[in-house]
């Protein structure tokens, strides 16, 4: 008897032993500015459904909250200052009033658009497709 209890104790110990020495395997889930904070090459730009050219577009965010464009696209500065707004749906470059809606976001892939008006072709929905 004394046996059968040393044995379900052992048993008992190493079962709880095994339970508390394991480590959660699982990331934490990345915020949005993770995500987005990293070099970003635009691949593929699509204006009201029509392919246009990349023409080398980068574009990099930082956690700072700073940005570099790199290759001439739409009326996007250089350099400046970018935001999220209070949803984390959009971001704001230099304050607005252009709005980037970001319709997906990954480790990898980016894809944000915006409505603009252009005096020659008057309203334009601009896709834009980022990869690293």
């Amino acid at each position: 008897m004394k046996l059968i209890n040393k044995l379900f104790c052992f048993t008992c110990l190493l079962v709880l032993v095994s339970l508390f020495s394991c480590k959660d395997d699982e990331e934490p889930e990345k915020t949005k500015t993770e995500l987005l904070t990293q070099n970003w090459k635009l691949i593929k730009l699509t204006a009201n459904g029509s392919d246009q050219p990349t023409d080398g577009y980068t574009i990099r965010f930082t956690a700072s909250n700073s940005y570099t464009a790199r290759g001439a696209l739409l009326s996007v500065q250089e350099t400046g200052t970018w935001a999220f707004n209070s949803s984390e749906s959009e971001i704001l470059l230099n304050g607005g009033p252009d709005k980037f809606l970001i319709n997906s976001l990954t480790d990898t892939q980016m894809t944000l658009t915006i409505n603009q008006t252009n005096y020659k072709a008057g309203a334009v929905a601009l896709k834009m497709e980022f990869g690293l």
